[in-house]
């Protein structure tokens, strides 16, 4: 994904940036709610 953006910014293709950048933020935030957050809450139960 990184050598893409790369190549996107040596074209000066905006659209492009933006579209890979949108796609990784939506992929690493899906990641967060639907990994992380209910592995968190599971193994921090304990706590409450």
């Amino acid at each position: 994904m990184g050598f893409q953006i790369a190549i996107f910014f040596q074209f000066f293709d905006v659209a492009g940036i933006l579209a890979y950048a949108l796609a990784f933020i939506l992929v690493v935030q899906a990641i967060e709610w639907g990994l992380l957050q209910p592995l968190e809450r599971r193994l921090t139960q304990w706590r409450r």
